[in-house]
C-alpha cells in the first residue's frame, strides 16, 4: 500500500494547493498541516480496510506483474 499511498497523497495535496485545484498555496503553516494530517489519517484507515481483503494496494498490484512477468493474484486465499 505505501506506493499507492504515496501517489495518492501526492495528488490530493498538489491538487489541494497548487493552481490547477483549490490553489490554497496561500494557506498557512498551521491549516496546511491539518490537512496533511486528516488526509494521512483517511489513508491509515482505508488501507486498513483494504488489507483486510486484498493482498497488495492497487498500485502495487498492477506494478508486480510488471516486475515478476507474470500475473500476481489480488485476494487473499
Amino acid at each position: 500500500m505505501a506506493f499507492t499511498n504515496y501517489l495518492l497523497q501526492s495528488v490530493l495535496l498538489s491538487w489541494v494547493f497548487f493552481g490547477w485545484g483549490l490553489g490554497l498555496y496561500g494557506l498557512g503553516a498551521t491549516a496546511a498541516l491539518a490537512i496533511g494530517v486528516v488526509i494521512y489519517a483517511c489513508q491509515v484507515v482505508a488501507s486498513s480496510l483494504w488489507l483486510r481483503w486484498f493482498r497488495f494496494g492497487p498500485v502495487e498490484w498492477l506494478w508486480r506483474p510488471l516486475m515478476y512477468g507474470a500475473r500476481q493474484p489480488m485476494r487473499y486465499r
